[in-house]
């Protein structure tokens, strides 16, 4: 347990980076949601750009996978599709609350 913990201090930038992707991706939503009142396609944007983004930057280190230099491109992957999930699972709340007042 004490190994675990001292690797979520060594690497506790990721985490705040992380942290701070979901929250810009929720606002973005939010403000999307907000802006485009009528069109009720446009709260998933968002999240569906930082997905694609990440599967590209993917894309781009699928044939060195394993090398130690494209660790920074999977670190883009892993946080701009974790904030593009959230950003799809917080539009989908948005739509189901809208419904319910509908």
């Amino acid at each position: 347990m004490s190994s675990i913990i001292e690797v979520i201090m060594k690497n506790d930038e990721y985490m705040i980076i992380t942290l701070l992707a979901m929250l810009v991706a929720i606002i973005l939503t939010f403000i999307v949601n907000f802006a485009a009142k009528k069109l009720k396609f446009a709260k998933y944007l968002p999240g569906i750009v930082l997905i694609c983004i990440g599967i590209v930057s993917l894309f781009s280190v699928i044939s060195k996978l394993f090398d130690p230099n494209s660790l920074d491109s999977l670190i883009v992957f892993v946080i701009s599709c974790g904030s593009g999930i959230v950003s799809l699972l917080f539009a989908l709340i948005i739509g189901i609350i809208q419904n319910d007042l509908n």
